[in-house]
């Protein structure tokens, strides 16, 4: 039997974000390819509580939770700085941290927790999300015979460019020195797969958004919302929402009902009168049955939106920018239409919403890219791929 060891910041049971979809959705897949998981994570990234490290230990998705601590606590600081403050520097300076790079959060003390686990038991994969913790196996003497896998996520250059003191060549040196460390490069877009398989020719590989189809998909008849807009409160939401809302709200029928998701709602403005603010729902898919038509006006970020995904599963269209085509595999006949301009984005969404073959044959767009591309069946077989099951 298969045994991975599998880190990822954050509690995939959550599902607050697209990354954490991802490896909920990865987690799945190992169960029902009876690989056994020993998951690690972050104390502070993932916002443990006592509640969701039941809720995880509870879905059975892993044998073992492992909650790492990014430094020890410090009680004594003579004590703190000769265990651990000491071995921190050194150890940084081992890595060679490079100035202007992306963040490097890997820690003497993860790295000291990280080989502990190593050298008490054996992998057939080791799986890293993220390059901020790539060097977890940097110069590692306890892999063993584990084919190591960095799941990129996201190229992460891109998402700190604006940052006081980035420098871009260092950076991406930086990132892809990194991702060369292991066997395997995962990525979750055909534009990132393109990019890193520049530099990182036969490591790279496709593994893009995967999830289950809903079990209804648009039923017929009235639809409570007219508009669907789900986000969290990253920066990027943020920027993508003010647009919005002062761009393109102006231009809309004042009778239009619009319903926001998430915790981007603390920052719509309730002035809004059309507008339904919802920070959480325990079930998505009940919300996207009762929209007509998925927002994603996204103006910065890179990588697949897992908003586009979750509505094409449903048969939505989705209007978006440019930004919101990152990651899908066909840029047209695939369900979205796209404007950064905000009369052509408005003018979209009332096309959409007053022509009804027109909105029908963009629906059916939606639903045969989905299927397509980001089904469980489609990630199933390209991940039976990457880890040699079935060959």
């Amino acid at each position: 039997m298969k045994r991975i060891l599998y880190f990822f910041p954050l509690n995939p049971v959550d599902k607050n974000s697209g990354s954490q979809t991802r490896s909920l959705n990865l987690l799945k897949y190992f169960k029902a390819r009876d690989i056994k998981v020993d998951f690690i994570t972050k104390s502070i990234w993932g916002r443990y509580t006592p509640e969701s490290i039941q809720a995880f230990e509870n879905s059975g998705l892993a044998e073992n939770l492992w909650i790492l601590e990014r430094k020890p606590v410090k009680k004594n600081p003579v004590k703190y700085f000769f265990s651990y403050k000491l071995w921190h520097v050194l150890f940084e300076r081992k890595l060679k941290l490079i100035k202007g790079s992306i963040p490097n959060h890997t820690t003497w003390n993860l790295r000291k927790q990280f080989d502990a686990i190593l050298q008490k038991q054996s992998y057939d994969y080791i799986i890293i999300s993220y390059a901020y913790w790539a060097d977890l196996i940097k110069d590692n003497p306890y892999l063993g015979k584990a084919v190591t896998i960095i799941d990129t996520h996201d190229l992460l250059a891109s998402q700190h460019q604006n940052e006081n003191g980035f420098d871009m060549g260092a950076a991406l040196g930086d990132e892809l020195r990194r991702l060369s460390q292991f066997d395997q490069v995962w990525a979750i877009s055909m534009e990132e797969t393109y990019f890193f398989g520049q530099f990182l020719k036969g490591k790279i590989k496709y593994i893009p958004m995967m999830m289950d189809a809903p079990p209804v998909v648009q039923p017929l008849g009235e639809k409570e919302f007219d508009l669907i807009y789900v986000a969290t409160d990253n920066p990027h939401n943020l920027i993508s929402a003010a647009w919005f809302f002062k761009e393109v709200y102006p231009l809309l029928p004042a009778h239009l009902k619009i319903c926001v998701i998430g915790s981007i709602t603390p920052h719509v403005s309730g002035e809004y009168k059309n507008v339904v603010r919802i920070p959480f729902v325990e079930d998505l898919d009940a919300y996207y049955l009762k929209a007509r038509v998925s927002l994603c006006p996204m103006l910065t970020g890179t990588g697949v939106k897992v908003k586009v995904v979750e509505a094409m599963s449903h048969g939505l269209p989705v209007v978006c920018t440019e930004r919101g085509l990152d990651g899908l595999p066909d840029k047209t006949n695939n369900g979205c239409l796209s404007a950064n301009d905000p009369k052509e984005f408005a003018a979209h969404i009332l096309h959409l919403l007053e022509d009804k073959a027109f909105y029908e044959s963009m629906s059916q767009q939606s639903l045969s890219s989905f299927h397509k591309h980001f089904s469980k069946e489609e990630g199933f077989k390209k991940l039976d791929s990457a880890l040699g099951i079935g060959s």
